[in-house]
This record gives structure tokens, sequence and C-alpha cells, in this order.
């Protein structure tokens, strides 16, 4: 697995892409299933307009811009400094989200300074049990007590052979270049993961998720709560 220096450079490319959705790695997402993202992280973390959200690995910043008009404010976070000067310039006419670089192991903020907490598939990224662990951990100590986090889109281990399949089909060369990439990301062992969440004090539950989301297929959500 890669390290998250790794991962800075490569958002920070990625973030010179023509397009946000390709900037996110979401290149092939149609909108209708961005839109049922958007409205499923609503959904799942209750969204209210007393809200204050901590966004972390906001990417350029279309999640945080999508729900800033439903909320009290976003605080977005990402490790590359290429994805955060993309998000402040999509952000500058949002004046309740603040967009600044920070990890989801080491988040730059307070303790108890969120009522939510959102990470879309960022776990994935983190090297290692303890990463995710102290991940887990930050989680924990920036919601407010009775707080709830949604930690989505995760690999599933036992679908990463589905996922193969799908994406590659019979193509050798295809499936090969698929296993270099696999190599680079965690795929979790779910009951794995919920132990962890426990381990550092939060609730969770794991959630499918919507099937009007491609990565339905082979992730799932995890939702933690702190009491």
């Amino acid at each position: 697995m890669a390290d998250q220096s790794f991962w800075a450079d490569f958002w920070t490319q990625k973030s010179q892409a023509d397009t946000d959705f390709q900037a996110t790695g979401r290149g092939t997402m149609d909108v209708v299933g961005y839109l049922y993202t958007v409205r499923e992280c609503a959904r799942v973390l209750d969204l209210q307009p007393e809200d204050e959200l901590l966004d972390i690995g906001g990417g350029t910043g279309v999640f945080a811009l999508s729900l800033s008009p439903f909320i009290k404010s976003i605080r977005s976070f990402d490790i590359s400094p290429g994805s955060v000067k993309r998000a402040q310039g999509n952000l500058s006419d949002a004046d309740n989200v603040s967009v600044d670089l920070g990890s989801i192991t080491d988040i730059p903020v307070g303790d108890e300074t969120c009522d939510k907490f959102l990470a879309y598939s960022v776990l994935q990224y983190l090297e290692g049990d303890d990463a995710v662990r102290q991940a887990l951990s930050e989680t924990r100590r920036t919601l407010r007590p009775n707080g709830v986090g949604l930690l989505a889109a995760n690999p599933d281990k036992d679908r990463y052979d589905a996922y193969i399949d799908r994406v590659c089909g019979d193509d050798p060369k295809a499936r090969e270049a698929q296993y270099d990439l696999q190599k680079t990301l965690q795929w979790f062992d779910v009951e794995r993961l919920v132990k962890l969440a426990h381990e550092v004090g939060l609730e969770a539950t794991v959630c499918p998720i919507h099937p009007r989301i491609w990565q339905s297929f082979y992730m799932f959500d995890l939702v933690v709560r702190r009491t």
C-alpha cells in the first residue's frame, strides 16, 4: 500500500484535470449517480440546518458545495495542495465553507468540533490498521457527543474478485494493471473495520451503498456515532 505522501502527489496531479469529476476520480460517474451520492450523504448523516460538518478528503469541493446550502457550516480538508487550491476557487462564493490542507489521521481542528463528519472514499488510501485506527480516533475526537460520522465507500475484500471481473472482464492486460493498482489500496474485512471503530469508542454500523451509485457492488459504508 502507498503512503499519504504518494496520494497527496497523486491527487495533486489529478487536480489538473479538465473537470472536477475527473479531478476527484469520478470521471466515469454520471450526473444521476453523483446526485444520489450527495442525497445519500445528507440522508445517512441526517443533516440539519444547525449542523457543523467536517468534510475530510474533500477533493475539489464538489460535495461541500452541494451540501453547503442545507447546513450551518462546513470545514473541508484534503491532503493534496492542488485539490485544496482548486476547491478554494470552486467554493469562493460559498461563505459558510472553508478549505484547508489536512489529513484524516491528523485533523487540524480542536476536540468536539463538529456535529457531523464525512469522509467519502478516504480510508482505502491509508496504510495499514494503525493508520485506520488513528483515523477513527480522530473521527471520535472531533465529533461532539451524539455526533454522527459517515466513512463512506470502503472496498470490501470479499468483493475483490467481483470488482476485477466487472471492470476487466477476460482481458489479461487489464486484469494485471488492476491487480497492480489495487495493491496500493486497502480492501477491508468488514468485521475488522467495525472492531477498530469499537476499539476507539465509536458505535459502528455497516450499511450498503445505494444501488444507483456505481460503487455499490463492491463497497460499503460505515456509519459511526460518538456516544
